[in-house]
């Protein structure tokens, strides 16, 4: 998960870096929109009976093939109704160039809908080797095709290609190296058996895409595409450094939990190491993405993108809430209670809609505020229904979100203070990231959670792949 996390990112900064200097923001608007509302209609296929398969304790074949034919038929689906609903949807935000956008991105519906059950059976096996060969091959493709359409005054089009040549790779690789194939079966029995969890699951992930979106259609609504451009870079970039740090454990939590679903004790002793070490990850690269956006953004992306920077750092005051709540709904379904999880995507829904809209009425500035709130409004939320569903230890979890968090003011104090002595150049920002963390990982290690680091370091060891061999 590492190398696929770390690789598929440092290949999409790149990639995105370059294609940034060419294209402007109001295409990164255009193309930020089309992809919110075409992510909310691939969650039906990514996480709804993919997950129920992953969640199952054993699979049949009734079970995979029902699963495949029944997603195949809501990506179709899928994609004809967004083509349908196209034209309509760019009225609404007033950009006409929005609606063949968006029709050229419904066809990843299908591709992912091709692909789920592969991917539902690397995660149920923990193949995670194939998700890094997937992710890093689409990148490279992908990110070829694009940039070269950007260079030869493609514009949006060039956003859409990457998109439509990644999911390609990925869809090609995952069939190649997954030995399993669809055959003509369905199964009504399977069908219903797996709609128990998807009937929760489904509309509970749909909750939650909208609710991740809803910032990209509030400001396309109350502001411009230009604005939804600025927005969607600094959130990217948020996203980015919450792939490294937080996504590698989710990926992999749901199978893991759901193998100590009877098992309350060790169930939650499990979940809490697992939140604590995206937390320890996590607040090190945010505070340094916060503290050095002024000089990271514009040397990265060009100066076009200089109003990115005050929305990213207002952004990173989410500081260490993210990693509190972000793995919620992989917990809830291990255990089986995705209703659950419908009742707190409702709940944010709510919150980032109010957040959200107050926000667009100041500015984009505001809204990344807002988005800052709704993080860390949400941690009580989530916490609360985590420790009455699975009796997570609440307080031992917080506990040590306090500390990383005093850590994390630590590092930020000493960036700030060296700034004051070497100045904001490159060289100089490099080392105040340096001193920074390694101030941050020993205050950690030493003093706040006494031998954490090095017993991660040691854990981190344990899992190489030499020690298998032998």
């Amino acid at each position: 998960m590492l190398v696929d996390v770390g690789g598929s990112q440092g290949l999409s900064f790149v990639i995105y870096a370059v294609l940034t200097r060419i294209l402007g923001p109001e295409a990164f608007g255009v193309f930020s929109l089309s992809l919110a509302i075409t992510a909310v209609a691939n969650v039906v296929l990514l996480q709804g009976f993919s997950d129920a398969l992953i969640q199952r304790a054993t699979v049949s074949d009734d079970d995979l093939n029902t699963a495949f034919w029944t997603n195949l038929g809501m990506g179709v689906a899928l994609t004809g109704a967004l083509c349908l609903a196209a034209p309509w949807m760019a009225a609404a935000f007033g950009a006409p160039e929005l609606s063949d956008v968006i029709r050229g991105m419904a066809v990843l519906c299908v591709f992912r809908a091709l692909v789920s059950v592969h991917s539902a059976l690397c995660r149920r096996e923990l193949k995670m080797s194939l998700f890094a060969a997937r992710a890093i091959a689409g990148y490279v493709l992908g990110g070829v095709a694009g940039i070269a359409l950007a260079m030869n005054g493609w514009g949006v089009w060039a956003l859409v290609a990457f998109q439509l040549a990644q999911a390609l790779v990925i869809l090609v690789v995952m069939w190649m190296t997954i030995d399993w194939r669809p055959r003509l079966r369905f199964s009504t029995a399977s069908l219903r058996d797996m709609t128990r969890f998807t009937r929760h699951f489904i509309p509970a992930s749909i909750l939650s895409s909208i609710t991740d979106k809803v910032d990209n259609f509030i400001i396309g609504l109350f502001l411009d595409v230009t604005a939804v451009g600025y927005y969607s870079l600094a959130l990217k970039m948020v996203q980015a450094i919450s792939l490294l740090s937080v996504a590698p454990l989710q990926v992999v939590m749901m199978p893991v939990l759901a193998r100590l679903a009877g098992q309350p004790r060790e169930f939650g002793e499990t979940y809490t190491r697992l939140v604590t070490a995206s937390a320890a990850a996590w607040m090190p690269t945010i505070v340094g993405l916060g503290v050095l956006a002024p000089i990271f953004l514009p040397l990265a992306f060009g100066v076009q993108w200089n109003d990115a920077v005050p929305v990213l750092q207002a952004m990173c005051l989410a500081g260490v809430t993210l990693p509190l709540w972000f793995s919620t709904g992989q917990a809830l379904a291990a255990l089986g209670r995705p209703d659950l999880y419908v009742l707190i995507a409702m709940g944010q829904l709510v919150i980032g809609a109010i957040a959200f809209t107050l926000g667009t009425q100041f500015g984009i500035v505001a809204v990344g505020w807002a988005w800052a709130g709704v993080s860390i409004l949400c941690v009580p939320l989530h916490l609360a229904v985590l420790h009455r569903s699975c009796a997570i230890a609440v307080t031992a979890l917080l506990l040590n979100a306090v500390r990383i968090s005093a850590c994390g003011l630590a590092m930020v104090g000493v960036m700030l203070a060296l700034r004051h002595f070497t100045g904001d150049s490159l060289e100089a920002s490099g080392v105040q990231l340096m001193l920074g963390v390694i101030v941050y990982l020993a205050l950690l290690e030493w003093m706040l959670l006494p031998g954490y680091v090095s017993s991660l370091i040691k854990q981190a060891v344990g899992l190489m792949p030499m020690r298998a061999v032998r």
